[in-house]
């Protein structure tokens, strides 16, 4: 798998590649991704190629709890910033999808949030679509060895 991924860095801007499991096409109107949705990270140009890998691994490797959810990744290159999305069948399924981005960011070791976007109001909203589950970094800080003290974001 390593030696044929296609690396983002290495595609022209404008490019997207996906990889979505066999029958399903990498669209919204497909039945299996219509009632989805997508997590999505960004990049700076050209720092996504381990992030791509990860995930595309993560994927194919079965490594999410919930991987009957998984339609497939998509990675974008765009001018400013590389898009890395990871499509799922069922958007109201909150439980499902949480698990699948606490446990992308994991595997991706991403510590900005990442937001979840249902297809039905990208298709309506556009750009104007919001996040509907969001997953934070967490940090614990303790302050003195006597008096523990944390703090999550």
């Amino acid at each position: 798998v390593y030696n044929n991924v296609h690396h983002p860095s290495k595609l022209a801007v404008g490019a997207d590649f996906r990889c979505f499991k066999n029958k399903i096409e990498p669209k919204w109107e497909d039945p299996v991704c219509a009632n989805g949705g997508k997590w999505t990270v960004g990049f700076p140009m050209g720092k996504s190629d381990t992030a791509w890998l990860y995930t595309l691994l993560a994927t194919i490797g079965e490594q999410f709890d919930y991987g009957d959810e998984l339609c497939g990744a998509v990675v974008n290159v765009r001018a400013r910033q590389e898009k890395i999305s990871i499509w799922t069948k069922n958007a109201a399924n909150q439980v499902a999808q949480v698990s699948i981005g606490k446990q992308w960011k994991e595997f991706l070791d991403y510590n900005d949030s990442i937001g979840f976007i249902f297809h039905d109001d990208a298709k309506k909203l556009d750009r104007g679509a919001k996040n509907r589950y969001n997953v934070y970094f967490v940090l614990w800080l303790i302050l003195t060895p006597t008096t523990p003290f944390y703090f999550c974001l």
